[in-house]
């Protein structure tokens, strides 16, 4: 099983533990748009929200291997929004290191 298909199951499955065990403890997620930055010790209660609250559609990785994953997918959240999010993770010790997204706002639905 290729490391994108443990992260989407572990997603998929709402497994939280599962999901933390794919993290560098060196972890940074980067968003690209404001540039604030998140460490491994704020995983556990963001990633228990995104996965309770998010849905993960049209997912697709359109590239991998031990160094680099890239994904694609559309967001949709509990405040109703979406959007098309790129994902670029770069791997460590054959871990999640760090993240940087790119989001386009899609629509609100009613």
């Amino acid at each position: 099983m290729s490391f994108y298909e443990k992260y989407q199951r572990a997603w998929d499955e709402q497994d939280i533990g599962a999901m933390l065990e794919l993290y560098h403890p060196d972890y940074k997620r980067i968003f690209h748009a404001t540039g604030k930055e998140q460490g491994f010790d704020e995983l556990e209660d963001i990633m228990t929200r995104w996965l309770m609250g998010t849905q993960r559609n049209q997912r697709r990785c359109l590239y991998e291997n031990s160094e680099i994953i890239v994904e694609h997918f559309i967001a949709e959240f509990q405040d109703n929004t979406t959007e098309a999010v790129l994902t670029v993770h770069l791997l460590k010790d054959g871990l999640l290191w760090r993240t940087e997204t790119g989001a386009t706002p899609l629509f609100t639905k009613a």
